[in-house]
């Protein structure tokens, strides 16, 4: 365990924040991977709470992204600090939500909601990501525009692609406002329904397929619990340790 200063801080809008901390050299984790962090209460007992790691292993820093609850015993301090402040953080860094338990696949699709996509982010600035499949698929669903965060870095990405790497295939979502939804090109509707339909294949420009086909579900775990239960309907199998499959997940709180 080490106190540690955070080293920058961002407001998506009033409960949405990213902090990034000081990382050493001998901090090592898998993008996908979450750490621990932590605060001192009022009564000097410290409260813990694991986060998925948003920035990649090369980066000088370790970057969380994180839902700031009125009155949150941890996530509500937090909001409150600023740069130089400092956080507990633990070791090593934990969580089976990496790349490396698949065998193979051409198509990663990355599906979440929310806070949800943290890891995806950590996936997408690591290079190997992007020389493993022919395309990616981030399906990003939030209540209300005003929580689609990281936009920008991702349509950047997106934009940059490169000659033998993957084909980024950015998907928005938005529960709340169709009007906005419509607007902005976004789909409208939970990411079960989504999928359902058909919707989400058709704006990805992809069809689910068995041979190719390899997903991550990240977020609520109604989403991650629905999603797994229509994937698996359709014939995709979990990933185990001892049986490749085509899904992987990773439940928040």
């Amino acid at each position: 365990m080490a106190e540690v200063p955070i080293v920058y801080r961002h407001e998506w809008n009033s409960h949405l924040l990213s902090i990034r901390i000081a990382r050493d050299d001998t901090y090592r984790f898998r993008p996908g991977q979450f750490a621990r962090i932590g605060l001192k209460d009022e009564t000097g007992e410290t409260i813990w709470r694991a986060y998925s790691i948003v920035s990649a292993p090369q980066q000088p820093f370790l970057e969380f992204f994180l839902v700031v609850l009125p009155g949150g015993k941890f996530s509500a301090r937090v909001a409150k600090l600023g740069t130089g402040d400092k956080i507990l953080l633990e070791r090593p860094a934990q969580g089976f939500l990496t790349l490396d338990r698949f065998a193979d696949g051409e198509d990663l699709w990355l599906i979440g909601t929310g806070t949800g996509l943290a890891p995806y982010i950590s996936m997408l600035r690591d290079a190997s990501t992007w020389t493993r499949f022919n395309n990616i698929v981030i399906s990003l669903s939030v209540r209300e525009s005003c929580d689609l965060a990281y936009v920008e870095e991702i349509e950047a990405l997106a934009a940059s692609h490169n000659a033998g790497e993957a084909k980024l295939h950015f998907v928005k979502s938005l529960t709340r406002e169709p009007d906005a939804a419509a607007a902005a090109n976004v789909l409208h509707g939970r990411l079960t329904t989504l999928t359902e339909s058909g919707e989400l294949e058709k704006h990805a420009g992809l069809k689910f397929d068995h041979t190719k086909s390899r997903f991550m579900l990240c977020g609520n775990p109604e989403m991650v619990e629905a999603m797994r239960a229509i994937l698996k309907a359709r014939g995709f199998a979990m990933n185990r340790r001892l049986t490749p499959g085509h899904i992987i997940v990773e439940n928040y709180w």
